[in-house]
């Protein structure tokens, strides 16, 4: 386990003294270290983090997720603990910048905002190891058409009131719209509401459910590993704006849309916290129903049957006292 010394010095964004590299065998770098499902190199600057693929055919808010947080809205998800992620991006030298935030001085929201990374994804296919772009895996949920080149930032979450990491509460590690609460964000203003997702997962290019895939996260940047098919300075959905610059948006549209969209959120949060304890109830609820609604039936048969009983009795009744006419 790596001493609590060294990890609030790795989230101060201080370097790691020798010894804190997490797991790493006696004479390896100490740049060299592994946490509970992530893995990080300092002198590759990068992290690997162990994933496994999901099957989600609604529109995506997250590309990864701590499993079984928000796996119905996200493309792959983690047992990784994002602290521990935040932790490994710290160890290759990489500091966060700021989750989305909205500025009072300029009246307007302000994209998240951090060192620009790629992600790559790795997996076995027939015997050998597959290496692909994650932005490949998505398309738009529109026109069907594969998503742009995307670069993600190291915004790292915030620290609650109560000093947890807020995205160990959430499980949000990477996030495809703004959330202030997830460890990677993308660079720009992207609502979560409902009617503006922009892309799902694309069924003709991704792994079946269940894969095990690897997420390998690097900077972006020419002086960084980056491919041709990656063009690293370009941010998610193809804008030509840098991470880092603001963009103007309405104060009042878009503090309204954050508002609706955040209190959206935490309902659904809080309903997927008592899902199971909500359907067993509304099952057992049901089944009463049916109990009852039979028993119900029963007692009505049983009273057609007393009334037609009551019907015959007084139909001798009236048989028996009407005055029958004399015969001559």
């Amino acid at each position: 386990m790596i001493r609590l010394g060294c990890l609030v010095a790795l989230l101060l964004g201080v370097w790691v003294p020798q010894g804190c590299a997490a797991d790493a065998p006696a004479g390896d770098s100490p740049k060299v270290g592994k946490l509970p499902h992530v893995e990080f190199d300092a002198a590759k600057k990068q992290v690997r983090v162990e994933c496994e693929m999901l099957a989600c055919d609604a529109p995506l808010e997250f590309f990864c997720c701590v499993k079984g947080t928000n796996d119905y809205e996200a493309m792959i998800r983690s047992e990784v603990k994002p602290s521990n992620l935040h932790l490994a991006l710290l160890a290759i030298g990489l500091k966060p910048g700021q989750p989305l935030q909205y500025s009072e001085a300029s009246k307007r929201w302000v994209p998240p905002q951090g060192p620009p990374l790629q992600i790559m994804m790795e997996y076995q296919k027939d015997g050998k190891t597959v290496s692909v772009p994650s932005w490949t895996w998505m398309r738009d949920v529109k026109t069907k058409k594969t998503a742009p080149a995307f670069t993600w930032v190291f915004a790292g979450s915030r620290v609650m009131p109560d000093g947890k990491y807020a995205a160990d509460v959430t499980g949000y590690l990477v996030s495809i719209v703004n959330f202030d609460l997830t460890v990677i964000d993308v660079p720009e203003l992207k609502s979560s509401s409902n009617e503006l997702l922009e892309w799902e997962r694309n069924p003709d290019t991704t792994p079946k459910a269940g894969t095990k895939v690897t997420m390998v996260i690097e900077p972006a940047g020419a002086e960084h590993r980056a491919t041709d098919a990656v063009p690293s300075t370009q941010p998610a959905g193809g804008s030509a704006a840098t991470a880092n610059v603001p963009v103007n948006v309405d104060s009042e549209l878009h503090a309204a849309e954050r508002t609706a969209a955040a209190e959206r959120k935490a309902w659904q949060e809080d309903v997927a916290k008592h899902r199971d304890a909500m359907r067993q109830a509304a099952e057992a609820h049901y089944k009463i129903m049916q109990t009852l609604r039979g028993q119900q039936q029963k007692l009505i048969d049983e009273a057609d049957r007393m009334q037609q009983t009551i019907d015959e009795l007084e139909k001798e009744y009236q048989d028996l006292t009407t005055p029958r006419p004399e015969t001559k």
